[in-house]
């Protein structure tokens, strides 16, 4: 093999690599299912949250966990390990999970819902009706 063909190789194998492990880095955590419903959860770190807000468009139902400050011009932060239950129009419960990080991606069926969030003793109910397109909702949380 000729140096320049080497030195070509070596680049491309390199690139290769490289691009890999960036692929990696971006990755989503293994899909879970429990029943119908299929979730992801984690976001945990920039890359991994860049890999969570590119993918959230390709599931109906993103929930995203925030806790703010109790002080004027503090940074809200991302929070994590946030029981979730999501229970049908009749009550039903669906899901019972605690989410990995301040992300959650959803895949569930056409319907309404109600999605419960706790943190720390303090329960957030948001109702969600999951039809075409995408849909986000936020539980914000106020520090204590």
């Amino acid at each position: 093999m000729t140096k320049t063909a080497s030195a070509l190789l070596a680049t491309f194998l390199a690139t290769g690599v490289a691009h890999a492990a960036v692929q990696n880095a971006d990755a989503l955590p293994p899909m879970q299912t429990q029943g119908n419903i299929a979730w992801v959860s984690g976001g945990i770190g920039e890359s991994q949250a860049k890999a969570f807000e590119n993918a959230s468009t390709r599931y109906p139902l993103t929930l995203e966990f925030i806790v703010k400050p109790d002080r004027k011009g503090a940074k809200a932060e991302f929070t994590a390990a946030v029981p979730v239950k999501v229970t049908d129009k009749h009550g039903k419960e669906l899901l019972s999970a605690t989410s990995q990080g301040p992300f959650m991606l959803l895949q569930l069926p056409h319907g309404r819902y109600s999605v419960i969030a706790e943190r720390h003793g303090k329960k957030i109910e948001r109702h969600v009706v999951v039809g075409q397109g995408h849909h986000r909702v936020v539980f914000e949380w106020v520090a204590s």
